[in-house]
């Protein structure tokens, strides 16, 4: 009686709470990375931006109100809800007549008008006043990633639910947001047929103002972009636009637009070969590229500084492999450097900017603080180029700044770990990590939609995990891809069982040190197996159809 009662007392508090599906999970015997898991799982909801908001007459779910990093939380969110497409729908049916989106939106019913004066201070295509529903929206004018990312989320919501009709409603929206990028003078560098954008920390949403400016100049500054703003390209965005259009061509593949999706890969070809031949410096993508000089206010070394983006190219695919290892190896290198200073590279720009960027000094937010959203991006990009024993030491550190934080991650810390006042939102870093635990140490990777077609990479050896079951699911959809995996290490042989609801699948298993081949069966019949060398890493490679597997993989 008892429990029908306690049962009822949950369900009629339903309404008003996340109910958290538990269908991505690693096994107890993950040890401390299922711990961190579950751990940035429950950050991602407990005293997080997430809820459901009614906008336009419809129940939108939000997980950040700024649409930019809603999108980039996403890549956790995925493995927990449904919906990943009415946030973004409220904010590409308020697309610009040019084709620009805007970065966030407020209600001003009730509420201080102060920011309404804050957009007015800017020129009118910048923002929005929707009088009707008493709110406003406004686009950071220096920022060029919007429609890019807009592209990025779309196709989430696609691989994840597989909605053809979400898709064809919104495909010529993200076109004509691709074309204003790619056309605008404020965005669009007709010298290097690149983005441009004026001088700021990599991606972010804001220049140094010289000190000089006082009140509205300052603000116009800071955030501003006219005809008159230097400019120059940030490589970051240039993968970003890279990665939309190899995303546009799959989307318009899926609608049957064959002839289109050949242009936009077209198209994802030339930004590849322009952004290589720009911006990469023989060792890692240059900051910033200038097309008029930096202001003589901000004191860097544009061409060798480093930004937080490199780690977003690579696992949008824009280096070779070759410049993936190099990248990888510059942050190796600056951990080495720094090991005593701070608990991690995980910079948004290196060196940082003296004596001050903004309102920020050495060691403040963008200037110097240590972004877990780069760590967890470039622990999924070493797991998956073959620097693996390095993306272990990434989580490991990830570990130590949530002991620090009360099983939290913040969105920016101090060089010794702990929490940073001005900081971005923390389901960024978050988001960043839990993807680095799915697709990079548990190696599932969805290749087509709903995993269809997945690829399985196990990289458990490399945390010295021998035995674990992993599940990864979309939504409330259950368990779209399982495996149970153990390792015994006396005779080197691997055994993965899978299930699930995927088609076909590629199964890669990292090969130990010290043993030259591999033999593998499937449902006990010899399979052929062939190896993939990742720079430093080897791994066995067995495909197949179905489900149900159970295959051996053995090791000389």
């Amino acid at each position: 009686m008892k429990r029908t009662r306690l049962l009822l007392f949950f369900l009629l508090l339903s309404p008003f709470c996340f109910v958290v599906n538990a269908q991505t999970t690693f096994s107890e015997n993950s040890g401390m990375y299922a711990t961190l898991l579950n751990d940035l799982k429950k950050s991602l909801y407990e005293n997080a931006r997430v809820k459901k908001v009614m906008l336009d007459g419809k129940e939108r779910l939000m997980f950040v109100s700024w649409v930019r990093d809603h999108i980039h939380t996403m890549k956790a969110y995925k493995y927990w809800e449904k919906d990943m497409g009415s946030y973004l729908d409220f904010f590409m049916g308020r697309q610009t007549p040019k084709g620009m989106y805007f970065d966030y939106w407020d209600s001003y019913k009730d509420k201080n008008v102060g920011q309404l004066f804050f957009t007015n201070c800017f020129p009118n295509e910048f923002y929005f006043v929707d009088v009707n529903n008493q709110n406003f929206f406004f686009r950071m004018p220096i920022e060029a990633d919007l429609e890019y990312l807009m592209v990025e989320g779309v196709y989430t919501n696609w691989q994840t639910s597989g909605d053809q009709a979400f898709l064809k409603q919104w495909m010529p929206t993200l076109v004509k947001g691709m074309k204003y990028e790619m056309s605008d003078p404020l965005r669009w560098s007709a010298k290097n047929l690149l983005v441009k954008r004026p001088y700021s920390i990599d991606t972010w949403d804001f220049t140094s103002e010289p000190d000089s400016l006082k009140s509205v100049e300052r603000l116009l500054y800071h955030i501003g972009n006219t005809p008159e703003t230097p400019k120059g390209i940030m490589h970051g965005d240039n993968s970003g636009m890279f990665q939309a259009c190899r995303q546009l061509s799959i989307l318009f593949e899926a609608v049957g637009q064959s002839d289109a999706a050949r242009e936009w890969d077209l198209q994802g070809d030339l930004f590849r070969q322009r952004l290589n031949s720009l911006c990469w410096n023989g060792k890692f993508y240059a900051h910033f590229i200038p097309e008029e000089p930096v202001p003589l206010h901000i004191k860097t070394d544009p061409i060798n500084s480093i930004g937080l983006s490199n780690t977003y190219s690579i696992n949008r695919g824009a280096p070779t492999l070759d410049m993936t290892a190099s990248i990888i190896k510059t942050y190796q290198e600056i951990g080495e450097k720094i090991k005593d200073e701070s608990i991690a590279p995980w910079f948004g720009i290196y060196p940082f900017i003296n004596p001050h960027f903004g309102k920020y000094a050495l060691g403040e937010y963008m200037n110097g603080a240590v972004l877990p959203l780069v760590g967890g991006e470039l622990a999924k990009a070493a797991f998956q180029n073959g620097f693996e024993v390095y993306a272990v030491e990434q989580i490991k550190v990830a570990e130590q700044i949530l002991n620090k934080n009360n099983r939290r991650l913040p969105g920016c810390v101090n060089a010794d770990g702990t929490a940073q006042k001005e900081a971005i939102p923390d389901e960024w870093g978050q988001a960043a990590f839990v993807s680095a635990l799915v697709e990079g140490l548990a190696g599932v990777v969805d290749k087509s939609i709903l995993f269809q077609e997945v690829e399985i990479s196990p990289r458990w050896y490399f945390a010295g995990v021998e035995k674990t079951t992993v599940n990864i699911g979309y939504g409330s959809d259950g368990n779209q891809v399982s495996y149970q995996y153990s390792f015994n290490p006396k005779n080197n042989q691997v055994e993965i069982k899978t299930s699930g609801k995927f088609d076909r699948f590629t199964l890669r298993v990292p090969i130990p040190e010290k043993t030259k081949s591999a033999t593998a069966s499937n449902n006990g019949r010899k399979v052929s197996v062939t190896v993939d060398q990742v720079n430093q890493s080897r791994y066995a490679v067995v495909k197949g159809s179905g489900n149900m597997n159970s295959i051996v993989m053995r090791f000389k």
